[in-house]
């Protein structure tokens, strides 16, 4: 197993390599994301800090623990196996507000390959309630909307006239700093903000290009057999069993649950 997190750790590093400056934040919002996932097992609660890069046309948003993780990786100049935190979200967005899309990259343990794929931006419908609370000292009003098959509360910043918010939410009249489905199942709460002037990367610029559809599937078929995902990636890092090796490795079925329950 430390073999593979080597090899997967130098995948991110040249990725890192390869990543451009697509533009310049002024601001720099924290999340807290509580993803309730119910298993066979039980229910499970995985809790991440996620950073939303707002810039005048583009904003990423991706989890702060694997951007630590990556970073160390890439100033040590060597393929340090170091492990993801493993409540963290993979995933990473990027909203383009020009070209009015929105690039979704991930990697499926299904391969050691980094997917992305790419959906026209969404211009979502809100319902705004004259209901307000304070939020990091911001006073938020209330505001009610469906999306991707799921209905939301969202609470967003009177004084913050930003239309942007965490994972692909948007279209309020100010920063959305605390969002969840009515199922309470998917969290976004806004801990901390400040002004930021640094350079928003692109780390997935060459990762390979998928329709959603096909990302899809390809996490439903990893879901529905872990462990023949844990036994291809046992392969491609040239284990001499990976079939026989793959058996002592615990996994579980995951039900596919996801935030976006539309395509």
């Amino acid at each position: 197993m430390k073999k593979i997190m080597t090899i997967l750790a130098f995948i991110f590093m040249y990725s890192g390599m390869n990543a451009q400056i697509i533009d310049t934040m002024f601001m720099l919002c924290q999340y807290k994301h509580k993803n309730t996932i119910p298993r066979s097992s039980g229910v499970k609660v995985e809790i991440d800090t996620m950073n939303l890069e707002t810039g005048k046309n583009i904003s990423k948003f991706y989890s702060y623990h694997n951007k630590i993780v990556d970073s160390l990786r890439f100033a040590s100049g060597v393929a340090a196996p170091t492990p993801y935190k493993k409540t963290a979200s993979r995933y990473i967005i990027y909203t383009d507000y020009v070209k009015s899309n929105i690039t979704f990259a991930d990697h499926s343990m299904t391969t050691v390959e980094m997917f992305k794929y790419i959906e026209k931006l969404e211009n979502q419908k809100w319902t705004i309630h004259d209901e307000t609370k304070k939020i990091l000292s911001h006073t938020c009003k209330k505001a009610t909307g469906r999306f991707k098959g799921r209905d939301y509360v969202a609470w967003y910043a009177v004084d913050i006239p930003v239309s942007r918010g965490p994972y692909k939410f948007n279209g309020l009249p100010g920063l959305i700093l605390e969002i969840s489905d009515t199922e309470s199942l998917f969290t976004f709460e806004c801990i901390a903000i400040e002004t930021n002037h640094s350079a928003i990367i692109n780390e997935n610029k060459d990762d390979r290009l998928v329709s959603k559809k096909e990302y899809i599937d390809m996490v439903k078929k990893y879901n529905d057999n872990p462990r023949a995902g844990f036994e291809q990636l046992l392969k491609w890092s040239g284990a001499l069993n990976p079939s026989e090796a793959s058996k002592h490795i615990s996994v579980e079925k995951i039900p596919y649950n996801p935030i976006e329950l539309e395509e």
